[in-house]
């Protein structure tokens, strides 16, 4: 059976790989090409990447790559 990737629930709290950057799933969908394309709002400021609270991000996983972002245990 061959790999897929499934929607995030909104409200799924994520973080940045090998940081404690949180962020929080707006919208999450499966793109034709079998991708996820997901919209996320920051929780959290970090000036010095640029990130403010609230700020939106929009993340694209491509099926077959390591993921950007986890999701958190706390789910």
């Amino acid at each position: 059976m061959a790999a897929t990737l499934t929607p995030l629930a909104t409200g799924t709290k994520v973080c940045g790989i090998g940081t404690d950057w949180e962020a929080e799933v707006v919208t999450s969908e499966i793109t034709e090409r079998g991708h996820r394309k997901t919209v996320l709002a920051w929780t959290v400021d970090v000036p010095a990447a640029g990130i403010r609270k609230g700020e939106q991000h929009l993340w694209v996983q491509i099926l077959g790559r390591t993921p950007r972002f986890v999701v958190t245990a706390a789910n």
